[in-house]
């Protein structure tokens, strides 16, 4: 399975700056093979009647200044809309970060803009999106859509592999190896020959077992146990 298409809108009123953005962002992800479609908007009503129109976003690039409605305000009403999607705030006023934190916003960067910092917030949000994935799996000859986020582990039963969620649990005709490549960079660990356990919900790293938050155990191999303990402890620092 291919890497998903990262699909971006950038809002500012000031034009040398909204292309300025528009261009380094697209160079970075070039540099990074990612695929990126990037959308160019002056204000926030046509951004707002995009959205009204269907499209969708995973990454808003805001200006907080803007005339009629500012960047802050724009993300207060998408959180109202329940859009998850990520948020970087690009100002020159530095006094109004705090107020990123009241809509989840995930970098406030300072204009004019730093290619570096700028990396690293891209890179960071696209990760964001490799993990909230939707994968769709055939099951019981049909087909089931689940996002990555919502699988606790998986585990190999007889010729079908089980998908265990918080309160569900299915199974597919999909092999582990299968599985294990549609979830590389999601933070999905294979921490046994036939578990693959999602990080997020792990509370307990031990020698031979992995204690999750609900509670459940999956094993942890001996011959593995290496490998596994230095992804789960670079997935915890990034």
């Amino acid at each position: 399975m291919k890497n998903p298409i990262f699909y971006i809108a950038v809002c500012d009123d000031e034009p040398e700056d909204r292309e300025f953005i528009t261009r380094m962002a697209g160079e970075i992800l070039r540099q990074e093979k990612i695929h990126a479609e990037i959308s160019c908007f002056a204000n926030a009503k046509e951004l707002l009647q995009e959205l009204k129109d269907g499209k969708q976003y995973d990454l808003f690039l805001l200006d907080v200044m803007m005339p009629e409605q500012g960047g802050m305000e724009l993300a207060r009403e998408l959180r109202r809309e329940e859009m998850e999607s990520s948020i970087i705030f690009v100002s020159s006023n530095m006094e109004m970060a705090l107020q990123g934190y009241e809509v989840s916003a995930a970098r406030y960067l300072a204009k004019p803009v730093d290619e570096g910092r700028l990396k690293e917030a891209l890179l960071y949000c696209y990760g964001q999106k490799l993990k909230s994935r939707e994968l769709l799996l055939p099951t019981n000859g049909s087909m089931r859509k689940v996002a990555s986020k919502d699988i606790y582990y998986i585990e190999i039963m007889g010729r079908k592999c089980r998908i265990r969620q918080e309160r569900k649990e299915w199974d597919t005709s999909l092999s582990m190896e299968e599985l294990e490549g549609m979830l590389v960079n999601q933070g999905f660990i294979r921490c046994h020959q036939s578990f693959l356990v999602n990080c997020r919900y792990v509370r307990d790293f031990r020698t031979s077992s992995m204690e999750l938050t609900d509670g459940r155990n999956v094993p942890v191999s001996k011959h593995r146990l290496k490998e596994v303990r230095q992804a789960f402890f670079e997935y915890v620092r990034n």
